[in-house]
């Protein structure tokens, strides 16, 4: 109200001065074309070169000597960057198969295969799997701080957030990239997003040190994605060049990248120009629901782009990794049905307070919309600081024509705008 009524003493002449200021900074355009062209053109990946010779390589040797088991977690290893690489969810799937059949040759006493297995079931959100194994790995007991650091990641995956903070408590280096890295997770978990962004500039500035550039990659393209949730999304820009500048073929800062021109910029033309050129060498569904994302609000091709995300995210291979996102398509094209099935399913899987409020949701649909605040107040979602949560729980007020709930909640989601994208922007006003 103060900056409104200094507004109005002002003359006129100095308000339209403002007011064009206003607006020229508002349609600043943080995604710079050039920055990124020459990514965009990349005419050889020089690293996936190296990962196919070096999977040839371990594959040769272990068809040459089938009993060495130890060449599954080798092969393995280069089957989990190859889906990283191009999203083929054959790689991920593969890699499974592989690292199951070093953990029983060594019938579960080696640690290291228990570890790389679950690391996969992490990646396919299968976490009650990957808890069994690092169980067993905690039991037998070599290289337990390992086992450690990943049991805290899972038990926060799962919604177990003391067991969780008692595995951080236990990490014996807490100045370590491992120990750091994950206190910026515990702490972005809490809503504290400053901390987060604080303890991953001190990783960052560790991996700098020892000069691991895997590391140092790692850390700035977890930054860029911080800082695009603190707002700063030129700074998250930069980032993700930097990404770029080490790696020239990293695709999710290609695709992070698009998503700042699409929810930032609404260059719906570049968005979609940055999304053509990196499909022609990667072809996992995130992408695919990127286009499906952009088609919505363009109100052009959606069709065509909904059925190529959906044709790819049914493949078996995906299982459970896409739940969230098909509940909210399922739920605007008004499936309620399916929606509460797949609610079911993750919070059996992962009984969170993201669970819980696909559920919630879901049953004010297909039961009644009470239904939906007795599961919501039951089961604390609104402890979630995620913006996808609190909309959810938004509507669920709504349907409850519970106007003095949705107020609080819609300023805040206000202020994530660019995180939810414009579709659920454009669900924000209407609440």
């Amino acid at each position: 109200m103060k900056t409104i009524n200094y507004l109005i003493k002002i003359t006129s002449s100095t308000l339209l001065l403002v007011l064009l200021i206003s607006c020229n900074q508002e349609k600043k355009q943080v995604v710079q074309l050039q920055d990124i062209q020459p990514y965009l053109e990349l005419s050889e990946d020089v690293s996936l070169k190296k990962l196919q010779t070096n999977l040839k390589f371990w594959e040769d040797k272990l068809a040459a000597t089938p009993t060495q088991f130890p060449y599954n977690a080798e092969i393995a290893g280069i089957e989990n960057q190859l889906f990283s690489k191009t999203g083929n969810i054959e790689h991920l799937k593969k890699a499974e198969m592989l690292l199951k059949n070093a953990v029983e040759r060594s019938g579960s006493k080696q640690s290291g295969y228990l570890r790389a297995l679950a690391r996969n079931y992490i990646s396919q959100h299968q976490f009650k799997k990957a808890l069994d194994l690092l169980e067993t790995a905690e039991a037998n007991g070599d290289k337990k701080q390992e086992t450690i650091k990943m049991l805290f990641d899972v038990h926060l995956e799962l919604g177990n957030n003391e067991i969780a903070k008692k595995y951080l408590s236990n990490i014996e280096n807490k100045r370590s990239f491992d120990y750091l890295i994950r206190i910026a997770k515990w702490q972005d978990h809490e809503g504290n997003l400053d901390a987060t962004i604080s303890y991953m500039e001190e990783a960052l500035q560790g991996a700098k040190e020892k000069g691991y550039e895997g590391l140092i990659t790692w850390c700035e393209t977890n930054l860029a994605d911080y800082y695009g949730h603190h707002g700063d999304i030129e700074k998250s820009y930069q980032y993700y060049l930097k990404t770029l500048e080490k790696n020239p073929a990293d695709v999710y800062a290609l695709k992070k990248i698009a998503w700042i021109a699409f929810s930032h910029d609404k260059n719906i033309d570049q968005a979609k120009y940055i999304i053509s050129k990196v499909k022609k060498r990667y072809a996992g569904a995130d992408l695919d629901l990127l286009a499906y994302e952009i088609a919505l609000y363009d109100n052009n091709y959606i069709k065509q782009t909904f059925e190529q995300y959906w044709s790819e995210v049914s493949k078996a291979g995906y299982g459970q990794m896409y739940n969230k996102y098909n509940f909210d398509i399922l739920t605007a094209n008004k499936e309620y049905n399916q929606a509460y099935e797949l609610a079911l399913r993750e919070v059996q899987n992962r009984p969170t307070a993201q669970s819980y409020s696909l559920l919630a949701l879901a049953a004010a649909h297909v039961e009644n919309p009470s239904k939906g605040m007795e599961i919501i107040e039951k089961n604390k979602v609104l402890k979630s600081y995620e913006p996808e949560v609190l909309l959810r729980v938004a509507k669920v007020y709504a349907l409850n024509n519970k106007k003095e709930l949705i107020k609080p909640l819609k300023q805040e989601l206000l202020g994530a705008e660019f995180e939810l994208g414009p579709v659920k922007a454009i669900e924000i006003e209407k609440l």
